[in-house]
């Protein structure tokens, strides 16, 4: 198994960012409007390992571009970063910032710091996309930040926004499948929300932008989640959540937002998998049994159990769902009849 990761975030809130993007009002997205200081950082720290039991600890700056903050400030949150790092109260520092704000410069600062990984924001690798969504980047400039960071050995993760204006499945599994060719370390996946105050707020209610359906959303995003797990990238985040400190009650005006995103989209790839191991079994159909783990069970059977109700909607009434202990976590074992297919989900 892979060692666990807690992450310990550092909401630097919008700074270094000069573009807004037509989707984005981060200080409704992180809940902050002021960032922590530089010398905050070590107490905060310090509150966050008192409970946190994780094999690696890794400190995040999140919420803006960091590398497009003034450097003497940079300097100032990296020096700490580092401290922390070299007396082992963590164990990693990742950032996230613009793919346009990595050059020479920010490499040899990165590497001066001991940052780890860089989680890039490109949203999209399709240039209309970016141009409509005022991203203020093209894809080259990915595909130049993601060279400079592998030349450099510093790891790099990428994160992808589905249904933004100009963007469509297709669009969306062309850049699933660009991000697969670069070998990421990690991945998130974010479809868009309308949050107020924000341009694509306007457009939604001029009806020139439509969002996603949430069942859209989430088929798109298990379809995507399929990809990743077969090409062994980890998909860190799917959808924002309200850990993320925005008020959905009130910020959210519309789009594909449910409480528990993360978890509809596993269990629709669970399903998938399902119809899969079925689709291989040749012959008359008979009961279908389907065992997982028992900690894997909430993802088989799907909320208000929907993955229950559709399988017997497709295939008849004789649906199983069952917990086995003795199956790995990530294991599934669909029989059906005298025939049995066996899958592992992820690693």
């Amino acid at each position: 198994m892979k060692n666990s990761v807690g992450i310990i975030p550092v909401f630097v809130s919008h700074m270094g960012c000069p573009n807004d993007c037509v989707f984005c009002n981060q200080r409704k997205i992180n809940g902050v409007t002021e960032a922590l200081r530089p010398s905050e950082l070590y107490s905060y720290v310090d509150r966050y390992i008192e409970t946190m039991r994780r094999d690696v600890i890794e400190l995040a700056f999140f919420g803006g571009s960091f590398t497009g903050i003034d450097v003497k400030l940079q300097t100032e949150y990296l020096n700490v970063a580092n401290q922390l790092k070299t007396t082992g109260k963590i164990h990693k520092i990742r950032l996230s910032t613009r793919p346009d704000y990595i050059n020479k410069d920010t490499i040899e600062r990165l590497l001066t710091y001991q940052v780890d990984l860089v989680e890039l924001g490109c949203q999209s690798f399709d240039e209309e996309v970016l141009l409509s969504s005022k991203r203020g980047h093209d894809e080259r400039s990915i595909y130049e930040a993601v060279e400079m960071l592998s030349k450099a050995n510093i790891s790099f993760g990428i994160q992808l926004m589905l249904g933004l204006p100009k963007d469509t499945e297709d669009k969306f599994k062309m850049s699933v499948r660009k991000t697969i060719d670069l070998k990421p370390e990690c991945v998130r996946l974010y479809p868009t929300l309308v949050v107020g105050l924000t341009e694509l707020a306007i457009h939604y209610t001029e009806k020139s932008y439509e969002p996603l359906s949430l069942d859209r959303a989430v088929a798109m995003c298990a379809w995507a989640l399929a990809e990743f797990i077969g090409a062994d990238i980890d998909v860190i985040r799917i959808g924002l959540q309200r850990t993320d400190l925005i008020d959905f009650d009130g910020d959210v005006i519309a789009g594909p937002f449910h409480p528990a995103f993360g978890e509809l989209v596993w269990s629709k790839y669970y399903f998938d998998e399902i119809v899969k191991c079925i689709e291989k079994i040749s012959g008359a159909r008979a009961c279908i049994q389907v065992k997982v783990h028992p900690n894997s069970f909430s993802k088989l059977i799907g909320q208000r159990k929907r993955n229950l109700i559709d399988l017997k909607s497709r295939y008849g009434d004789c649906i199983i769902f069952e917990k086995d202990e003795q199956l790995s976590i990530n294991q599934l074992i669909v029989t059906v009849g005298d025939q049995t297919e066996e899958t592992i989900l992820y690693t």
